[in-house]
């Protein structure tokens, strides 16, 4: 009866996760015909699945279990992107342009809220969630446009990455009480301070040579960042956090390993379908019953949002000397309420500190915000010419400081994806000819020697979207792949073209019909290595008919490149 009971419940819950999937996918799909934002469509697919409309889903309590490792993926990954070395690089207006932005949003929320007659400490929590914007949001606006590495971007990234680390504290303080003291503070503090302390540890001295023994093995490097991540998930449930703020710090510790690019890319797919699940579990737990005596508080909230936020941050950009158009672009880059504010809103709903109208109203806040964001900056052209005389107005109150003007970045000469061999010899020319280049391969022993070598260099697999977001391949004259996989070679130029990069692609293939595949698919040489070493023999056959001397060289500069060479080939494992 007990197995009978345990394979109906099995049963139940795949055809749950199945429905979710399908809605999920289809909802989606209807999302991007409109060019909307994935969450938001998610978000409508629990809505529709949940109990005000069809009821598809039976086993919600196991839903928000498994939610919950969607969020503990969520901030993994965001740990995983977050070296705490960049912090050093964010500047002085990330550190105090988001404290001066998140307070002064807080204040004018929490002041309204409490106007409208909302409890101290639920006008807290929702005041807490509208001050913080989405990353993932603003990144993927950033990146489509092309874009990510523009004045503005840099000023809205440096302040989500400290919005970032302000909402892991809130999180680690939410999770561990259901109200909130001075004396509970400072508790949730100094224990988040002793787990933050132990993932630097770990990150120094044991997981450089930990990874580097797994980096070997595709599959062992996966496993470990995911054990990792579980076991410090674990250890702070048990010091009474989130499970999120465990996987979080799990991914900073992580992050200034050389692997961490790669581990992203590896990580991603599974982080996409458990955020799946999560943000369709909470349109699961929406409640629109009782909401219309909020709505006057959700008009407020969105305004706050979407008009007053923006302008905060363009005038708190503009008054720390930055010009005007990166500031107002910035601003309103970051007119919504982030999905982080949704992990807040849940980790404050279990605990009792908000009710479900709130929940409700927040994941309707979120929903709604990042929707007009993406009408926003189409239209936040017109926006600055209409702003133009108070942006004026605020950048003549400086005494006479110095702007600080878009600097464009300098074009690489070459990327170059392996080198092994024949990549080792293009490393060699490419070195001679005083080219700037930056090597990228997936052999852990290879990347340590380049590092010796004092050569530019990333460990990661060519296949990885990750690995060739951060090679800058927009900003780059050549590609030189040597890698031999076909696949993964027309993975790359699909990228590169997708995304209409102006570079020339030169990688190599083993037939002839490979080569033809990676014409078709835009390569502009294509290098068959057999084809080549014979033409490559009738020129030294040909030179070695020309006397001494010149037999001589060739055998010279042959004994030296053949060192080069086998510096990477018998040094080297693999």
């Amino acid at each position: 009866m007990a197995l009978e009971v345990l394979s109906n419940l099995q049963i139940n819950l795949l055809f749950d996760i199945a429905i979710i999937i399908v809605f999920a996918t289809i909802i989606a799909f209807i999302a991007r015909l409109f060019k909307q934002p994935l969450i938001v469509g998610y978000i409508l697919a629990g809505i529709l699945l949940g109990p005000t409309t069809f009821q598809l889903i039976k086993n919600q309590e196991i839903i928000f279990a498994l939610s919950e490792i969607g969020i503990a993926f969520l901030l993994f990954f965001v740990g995983l992107e977050m070296d705490l070395k960049k912090l050093k690089e964010v500047g002085f207006f990330s550190t105090a342009g988001t404290i001066i932005q998140v307070v002064l949003t807080f204040l004018a929320a929490f002041f309204i809220l409490l106007k409208f007659g909302m409890a101290s400490t639920v006008a807290s929590i929702l005041s807490l969630i509208v001050a913080f914007s989405s990353t993932s949001i603003v990144v993927k606006i950033f990146s489509d446009n092309d874009e990510i590495d523009t004045l503005s971007s840099r000023l809205a990234l440096g302040l989500l990455l400290m919005q970032d680390i302000i909402v892991i504290f809130l999180l680690s303080t939410i999770s561990t009480t259901t109200s909130i003291t001075i004396i509970s503070l400072a508790t949730s503090f100094f224990k988040g301070i002793a787990i933050f302390a132990t993932a630097l540890l770990m990150s120094s001295v044991v997981f450089p040579r930990l990874f580097a023994a797994a980096a070997e093995y595709r599959e062992m490097i996966l496993l470990l960042s995911l054990t990792t991540c579980f076991i410090f998930s674990t250890i702070a449930a048990y010091f009474g956090f989130s499970i999120a703020v465990g996987a979080f710090l799990a991914g900073i510790s992580i992050a200034p390993l050389k692997y961490s690019l790669n581990i992203q890319g590896m990580i991603e797919p599974l982080k996409d379908f458990f955020a799946t699940i999560f943000f369709v579990s909470l349109g699961l737990q929406m409640k629109f019953a009782g909401m219309g005596n909020l709505i006057n508080i959700f008009w407020a909230m969105l305004a706050l949002v979407i008009i007053f936020k923006p302008l905060l941050i363009a005038t708190i950009a503009l008054l720390f000397g930055y010009e005007k158009r990166a500031a107002s672009a910035a601003g309103f880059s970051l007119g919504q309420v982030s999905e982080f504010s949704l992990i807040i809103a849940a980790v404050a709903l279990s605990n009792g500190l908000i009710g479900s109208e709130i929940f409700s109203l927040t994941v309707l806040l979120v929903a709604v915000s990042i929707v007009t964001t993406a009408y926003t900056l189409r239209i936040e052209g017109k926006i600055y010419s209409f702003l133009s005389g108070y942006y004026g107005f605020i950048s003549s109150l400086l005494p006479k400081s110095k702007l600080r003007k878009e600097k464009k970045l300098r074009k690489k000469d070459i990327v170059l994806f392996g080198c092994h061999r024949m990549g080792a010899i293009f490393l060699e020319t490419f070195k001679k000819a005083k080219k700037k280049v930056l090597v990228i391969d997936h052999n852990p022993h290879r990347v340590e020697e380049l590092e010796r070598m004092k050569v530019n260099c990333l460990y990661g697999n060519i296949s990885n979207e990750e690995i060739l977001k951060h090679a800058g391949l927009s900003n780059t004259e050549f590609v030189v792949s040597t890698v031999r996989t076909v696949e993964d070679n027309l993975y790359m130029i699909n990228y590169i073209k997708e995304r209409k990069y102006d570079t020339k692609i030169i990688v190599v293939a083993e037939h002839i019909h490979q080569a033809l595949d990676l014409y078709d698919a835009g390569a502009d040489y294509v290098i068959i290595p057999h084809i080549v070493s014979g033409e490559k023999m009738s020129t030294i056959i040909k030179d070695l008919f020309k006397g001494k001397k010149k037999i001589e060289r060739i055998k010279n500069q042959s004994i030296d490149h053949i060192l080069f060479i086998e510096r990477f080939g018998t040094n080297i494992k693999g």
